[in-house]
């Protein structure tokens, strides 16, 4: 395992960084709350939080999604780069990405700390939890808003922090 990783963090450091494309699934809706909160000395903080039925990523949505947005988005030299979920690997999706011409690595197994898109989806968790959004016509802009606190100097330490070396 270890030596997998070492593997992937040389391959994927002499690669440009601004053709890295870092792929992952994450749902956000209207139960976001606050992991922790402030409450009066030995009393329980509470908060309410909406009921929510998950839907999956299965390989259709995934590759009805790298059709119509991801492909069209990229750039000549751009480099896909995913986990070992299942739908990832499934068949209709490197199929289209072969058929494409999209270049695509996967991320060794049980690392989900060298996938730089999980670092941003906490951070941006974070801002959504706090702004308790419950209504669903509010998330896409409280998303944009919660983006907007990406930082390029968040970015590069996110590069640093998996070990991978960027200019």
């Amino acid at each position: 395992m270890q030596r997998k990783r070492s593997q992937w963090i040389e391959i994927i450091s002499g690669a440009n960084a601004e053709h890295q494309i870092y792929l992952d699934e994450s749902g956000i809706n209207t139960n976001l709350t606050r992991h922790y909160a402030h409450a009066v000395h030995g009393k329980r903080a509470m908060d309410a939080t909406p009921i929510n039925t998950p839907a999956g990523t299965t390989a259709q949505r995934f590759r009805e999604y790298i059709g119509k947005q991801l492909i069209p988005s990229l750039e000549k030299d751009d480099v896909v780069i995913m986990d070992n979920m299942r739908s990832h690997h499934a068949k209709i999706v490197t199929e289209l990405l072969d058929k494409a011409g999209i270049s695509y690595l996967y991320l060794p197994p049980y690392s989900p700390d060298l996938n730089l898109i999980e670092k941003m989806w906490s951070k941006m968790k974070s801002f959504l939890r706090k702004r308790k959004v419950r209504v669903a016509a509010e998330l896409p802009e409280a998303v944009k808003a919660a983006l907007e606190t990406i930082s390029t100097n968040d970015c590069k330490g996110w590069f640093h922090a998996s070990g991978i070396c960027v200019n």
